[in-house]
């Protein structure tokens, strides 16, 4: 397999994507394989107004690269036309990891990207930070080749309800883990999400402006009895919404429970250090609230080293 490589992104959930893959625009030297490798200037740094060069050199180290089955293109400012030239390339067939956040691709990019024939071995999807709005979401929904995606990342797209509806009614069956964070998705957005037929693992919806009333469906939604992860920071849930999540018996299951800056005070507190449905909690992230001292004390015994705030 030939090798481009891209530096490895680390993405709003944390996990580093490593990559096997990068471009070279300016030499023929031997790629290294490391995901911390340096990338030529022309490549890390293509014009603002002009892609067209980059994009051509991109195309051109596809169609000679061989069979790849990692690439990592995020931030790297292409523009909508990426979406076509990955689109039309068959050295994709094999790709299991693509990221291509942060790279200004819009509705058309996604549309053009979701219309790929050779994107079938995908399973982790990286396009956060492109806003591609509802339209492009449900572009992204109906790519029936990528039944088989396990990871989306579509944080900071603009996505609203109606993308929302789209997504959890599409071709997407398999997906375990999903990113829709800063999206405006509001507490009516998620009630298609708990009401799809979809498994989640991990679920991200940080700044999502989600108050107690989405908490509240949250923990009342029989479809996230798999949840492990739940991350819901920078959005209102405050006591409320929090004393929801704590007596939710469906979320037993969670390990990580995200709820920094949520206006969180001492009596939510209080209910996560004394709930019974918890049991598997292990990490928990409470900065950015203000919690009195015996909140914190009952949090501390509870916790321990898991509580961070």
């Amino acid at each position: 397999m030939s090798l481009l490589n891209f530096r490895g992104v680390r993405g709003t959930s944390g996990a580093l994507l490593l990559s096997t893959i990068g471009l070279a625009c300016g030499g023929t030297q031997p790629a290294a394989t490391s995901a911390e490798a340096e990338t030529p200037a022309a490549a890390a740094a293509p014009s603002k107004n002009d892609h067209s060069g980059s994009l051509s050199a991109l195309r051109a180290k596809l169609a000679a690269g061989g069979s790849l089955t990692e690439l990592n293109l995020a931030a790297k400012g292409f523009g909508p036309d990426l979406g076509s030239v990955l689109a039309e390339s068959s050295a994709l067939s094999a790709l299991t990891l693509l990221d291509v956040s942060d790279n200004n691709l819009g509705t058309e990019g996604a549309r053009a990207l979701a219309r790929s024939p050779h994107l079938k071995a995908l399973r982790e999807l990286g396009l956060g930070g492109n806003d591609i709005g509802d339209e492009g979401a449900e572009a992204i929904a109906r790519a029936a080749p990528w039944s088989g995606l396990e990871t989306l990342n579509l944080s900071g797209n603009s996505i609203k309800s109606d993308g929302m509806s789209a997504l959890t009614h599409g071709a997407l069956t398999r997906v375990s883990s999903l990113d829709l964070s800063m999206n405006s998705i509001g507490d009516e957005g998620l009630i298609p999400l708990v009401n799809a037929e979809l498994t989640f693992k991990s679920l991200y919806l940080l700044g999502c402006e989600i108050g107690p009333a989405g908490a509240k469906t949250l923990a009342q939604a029989k479809r996230l009895s798999q949840l492990e992860v739940l991350a819901l920071s920078g959005n209102n849930l405050g006591d409320d919404g929090v004393k929801a999540l704590a007596k939710s018996s469906v979320l037993s299951n969670l390990q990580t429970l995200d709820l920094g800056a949520n206006a969180v005070g001492e009596q939510g507190a209080l209910a996560l250090a004394q709930s019974t449905q918890l049991k598997k909690l292990k990490v928990l992230e409470l900065f950015g609230n203000e919690i009195g001292n015996r909140g914190l004390a009952a949090l501390r015994k509870r916790f321990g080293a898991g509580l961070h705030i």
